[in-house]
């Protein structure tokens, strides 16, 4: 039933009268009168008593004008966030973010978010960490996915999750037994660099960054997939959040160790955005899933 007719029912329940009712709704009469005639006939029951007085609602009339009540109510509920989606519907979302969040964090994200808003558009880049966050400041994206250390001005985080930095190996690997990984130990082992770069530089922590330095890598590789490849082969370890390896973690295929470093444990994975300028709704919409996708992950990995 359409929702002016209903509107059309309620008032001539609440006046009692036809004519009350077309005054209040601006309605002529004889149409107010047609859309609770048609409105029987569809129904196939009398919804008032037709008294000398004016019309009164019977039992069938009174079960109806509840049902129509909360329909309305329902109907405006959603034209209110109808209205308030009419903006995001559509534009174009600009991110970029470290290479662990296109494993599963991004994927999922973006199908769900695609599926609402399909005419979204979406410019995504793979950097590494310690540019995200310049990239945010700069204007070039609008948003950042990264691990939130000391950010640049005019950016801040709006979401954050502990998915700290670990020591990732194959199972049955010697340091799988150890409870916490040292530096040194991890320097004793092959080792495969995710990237030209750690992911943060010497003020957080000098001690790692000069580990990084000094380390001869068997091999460097800005892919996530591959180095995840070669680690479960056997050519070595590496170092990633769980936020890039839960799928692996759950069907046993590696093995993740947090570091003894402190500093490295308390790590954060973080959404950034600028902090003077207002982004645009559909964007502020992605965010606000992309940071529920982000709290749900850190709990799945906190199990792991």
């Amino acid at each position: 039933m359409h929702a002016s007719v209903l509107r059309y029912f309620i008032e001539v329940a609440r006046s009692g009268s036809v004519r009350k009712a077309s005054e209040r709704l601006h309605v002529a009469a004889s149409a107010v009168n047609r859309q609770i005639l048609n409105l029987e006939a569809e129904l196939g029951v009398e919804l008032f008593d037709r008294l000398p007085g004016g019309m009164r609602l019977n039992p069938a009339g009174e079960r109806l004008l509840r049902h129509a009540q909360e329909t309305l109510h329902g109907y405006q509920v959603l034209r209110t966030e109808l209205d308030a989606l009419r903006g995001e519907r559509s534009g174009h979302i600009k991110l970029a973010a470290m290479d662990s969040c296109f494993e599963d964090l991004l994927p999922t994200a973006v199908e769900a978010f695609s599926q609402l808003f399909p005419a979204a558009t979406y410019t995504i880049a793979s950097t590494q960490p310690m540019e995200v966050p310049q990239l945010v400041a700069s204007g070039q994206v609008d948003l950042g996915l990264t691990f939130v250390t000391r950010l640049p001005a005019g950016v801040v985080a709006v979401s954050l999750a502990h998915l700290p930095l670990g020591v990732v190996m194959p199972p049955g690997h010697p340091l799988s037994t150890h409870e916490r990984v040292a530096l040194q130990d991890c320097a004793r082992h092959p080792f495969i660099r995710s990237g030209a770069q750690p992911v943060f530089g010497p003020t957080l922590s000098a001690e790692y960054t000069a580990f990084w330095e000094a380390m001869e890598p068997v091999a460097t590789c800005n892919s996530t997939p591959l180095v995840k490849r070669l680690v479960m082969a056997g050519k070595g370890i590496t170092t990633f959040s769980k936020l890039a390896l839960l799928g692996e973690l759950r069907r046993g295929e590696l093995v993740w160790k947090p570091f003894a470093l402190p500093v490295l444990n308390q790590l954060q994975v973080g959404i950034v955005v600028p902090g003077q300028r207002a982004l645009p709704q559909l964007t502020q919409n992605f965010v606000g899933r992309l940071a529920r996708r982000l709290a749900q992950l850190e709990q799945e990995a906190a199990a792991l």
